[in-house]
């Protein structure tokens, strides 16, 4: 009997294993390329915008999809230096930071647009005045412990902040792996955030949790949508009623 059952044991291991292969084949083949809303909703994908942390190097990359592809870090990371060298592909390397859940695939894409922009104009068009406003050491460099440099998280947070509040996001919620990341509550609005902190998961199974929150997050979108859809269409309803009364 506990050879048969170490039998199914590994077997079962076998197949979850593979299973978790397959998915993030998968996902990085769907992360591949820019998502319009429409692409969005045709591959079944919810209005989200996922922030990757690099624990080498402290980078963030940001995806529209619960997976990230070389493409993604080669368009995103365009002029790497010394100091921000372009970030290896490396599963093990990449932890989710921050899940952004938006009220509408527009807000998801405005956002990624907005993140991706800014990521551009401070590495690519300010790169000085992007490294007057970081931390130093003593040495005048971008300061560091090891390869890890906090800066960069840092700056995905302030840049998220900005994008929500500049184009007035209303209904976004933030999942956050640790919810100091988002730092001071006076730098988000509270008429257009929440802040939730990530159930806890095994980095292995990063892509399983991933998976969890889209199919929660699309079907709250679907919820919504339906009563927004049975609001407006009982308006009318209401109307006639009131006409014919009078």
């Amino acid at each position: 009997m506990p050879t048969m059952r170490m039998r199914a044991e590994k077997k079962m291991r076998k197949h979850l294993l593979e299973q978790l292969k397959s998915r993030k084949i998968f996902g990085a083949r769907i992360a591949k390329g820019y998502k319009t809303p429409e692409q969005l909703m045709e591959l079944n994908l919810a209005p989200q915008v996922f922030l990757f942390k690099n624990l080498f190097s402290g980078q963030v990359l940001y995806s529209q999809v619960p997976a990230f592809h070389q493409d993604q870090i080669d368009a995103q990371f365009p002029r790497p230096n010394w100091q921000n060298r372009k970030p290896s592909r490396r599963n093990d390397l990449w932890r989710i930071m921050c899940v952004a859940d938006f009220a509408s695939y527009d807000y998801a894409v405005a956002a990624y647009d907005g993140l991706v922009q800014l990521r551009y104009v401070r590495d690519v068009l300010k790169p000085k005045e992007a490294m007057a406003m970081r931390k130093k050491n003593e040495e005048g460099n971008i300061w560091y412990s090891g390869q890890y440099r906090p800066c960069f998280s840092q700056e995905a947070v302030a840049d998220l902040a900005h994008v929500i509040n500049e184009f007035e996001l209303e209904g976004t919620a933030l999942f956050w792996e640790n919810v100091w990341r988002k730092g001071e509550d006076s730098h988000w609005r509270s008429d257009l955030v929440d802040h939730e902190v990530l159930p806890p998961f095994n980095p292995k199974y990063q892509s399983i949790m991933l998976d969890e929150l889209r199919e929660k997050s699309l079907a709250e979108f679907g919820r919504i949508r339906e009563e927004n859809a049975a609001q407006e269409n009982g308006e009318p309803e209401s109307a006639q009623v009131g006409t014919q009364a009078a």
